[in-house]
């Protein structure tokens, strides 16, 4: 009697959970959103740039001296380009991958990542770096002094 009880009763409960969706593996890989914080007026992010695009956009984002532009992957094949020229310290996040920096800035200012475990930097002399995803997903803030 005690089991058609508890039967009862369950029955009933299982019926009214909801269905698990399954993962649609066809919808791709999962993304992220890349963040520098703040971004100051004249600032700007372009986002959803294709990997094949990424080197000539970030030669284009920082033509104009005085520029410092960062590639970071979105997780989903393509990647955020960061505009940026102000001298400060900026908190990141979602930098998981991909990580590559143009640094056009005068006076040899460096692009400088660090994290707990990690820093790296980018000197200001055109070239563009890549840095390793192990770093990249260390890196908590910039610098762009």
């Amino acid at each position: 009697m005690v089991v058609t009880m508890i039967a009862a009763v369950l029955v009933p409960l299982a019926a009214q959970a909801p269905a698990q969706a399954t993962p649609n593996v066809a919808a791709g890989p999962t993304a992220w959103t890349p963040q520098i914080y703040p971004l100051f007026s004249g600032e700007w992010v372009k986002r959803d740039v294709s990997t094949d695009q990424r080197r000539d956009e970030l030669i284009w984002c920082s033509l104009k001296s005085g520029i410092a532009c960062v590639a970071v992957g979105q997780g989903d094949g393509k990647h955020s380009i960061f505009h940026l020229y102000k001298c400060d310290t900026r908190s990141l996040s979602n930098f998981i991958d991909s990580l590559s920096v143009r640094n056009n800035q005068t006076d040899e200012a460096q692009v400088r990542f660090w994290g707990p475990t990690y820093s790296r930097y980018a000197p200001a002399d055109g070239q563009i770096y890549n840095f390793p995803d192990y770093a990249t997903y260390d890196f908590t803030h910039l610098d762009i002094c």
